[in-house]
């Protein structure tokens, strides 16, 4: 923890950052003309995003800061990726980073050093703490009520069954493309998942029996049916990965209701989680 007191009374103090509070590096799609003025020009790219973060620790004597010194060395590497929170006035945001280059240590007097680290975030974002969920049913049928005779030239259409429930996701960042958490529950036959604005949607030609779960990462562009087995070679054509984007977000859950055992509702539900973003 940086700019706090711990418990073996080192006082640790950052004085400079980069590269958290800037936007993450850009890949621009560039090239130029043979037979004109300028370039083509495509969308462009966020590349990982490189935090430097350098300051002082200061011990209360010369043991304590020799091992701060090796606590400071084992609190990231370079293979497990580990969570980096800033705490700001306005906003706690995280990202999951490793090591990038040595740890830099220098003596500054007998019981105090200067350090600086750098880190690299393969995923860009800056992510909030407070995680977005929202849930929708799946229709399974249609209340009947009482008949009347007489008619009227407006016809009122009823939810049929298998049609859709809606999940409404504020994002309150600005990135883009936020990647979404989607989970289907059983039982389900082609479950299906649309985000409205976009026009987008996924589906999956395959029935997620009762107990059983299907769970689409997005960001990852995986499909898992209980943990433990893909279904990603079920997605049917004319499907596209999509991710939330700033705002409001509605995403649709789509199917056909499957059967449950005795005595059992067949409620397909569909469960949506996410992290707003930032650049």
């Amino acid at each position: 923890m940086g700019n706090v007191r711990d418990d073996h009374g080192v006082e640790w103090v950052v004085e400079s950052e980069e590269g958290w509070s800037s936007s993450p590096p850009v890949r621009a799609i560039v090239e130029e003309k043979a037979n004109g003025d300028g370039a083509w020009s495509g969308p462009g790219l966020y590349g990982p995003r490189v935090i430097t973060l350098s300051g002082r620790a200061l011990a209360p004597n010369r043991y304590a800061m020799l091992a701060a010194k090796d606590r400071l060395k084992a609190a990231i590497g370079v293979r497990q990726p580990e969570t980096l929170i800033v705490e700001e006035a306005h906003l706690t945001r995280y990202a999951m980073v490793r090591l990038a280059d040595r740890i830099d240590i220098a003596d500054f007097g007998a019981h105090a050093f200067a350090w600086s680290l750098t880190v690299v975030a393969a995923d860009p974002r800056r992510y909030g703490v407070d995680v977005l969920t929202g849930s929708a049913e799946l229709p399974v049928d249609v209340a009947v009520g009482r008949t009347y005779s007489k008619t009227y030239d407006y016809i009122y259409e009823a939810t049929p069954p298998g049609t859709s429930g809606s999940v409404w996701l504020f994002n309150a960042g600005d990135f883009d493309r936020t990647p979404a958490v989607i989970t289907f529950l059983g039982p389900v036959i082609s479950p299906r998942v649309e985000h409205a604005a976009l026009g987008r949607h996924l589906q999956f030609d395959m029935t997620v029996e009762w107990g059983q779960t299907l769970v689409v990462d997005l960001g990852a562009q995986t499909a898992m049916l209980n943990g433990t087995s893909s279904r990603i070679y079920t997605i049917s054509p004319g499907s596209a990965w999509f991710m939330l984007t700033p705002g409001w977000n509605e995403l649709l859950f789509r199917g056909t209701a499957g059967s449950a055992p005795p005595g059992e509702d067949p409620k397909p539900l569909m469960v949506v989680t996410a992290a707003p973003a930032w650049t």
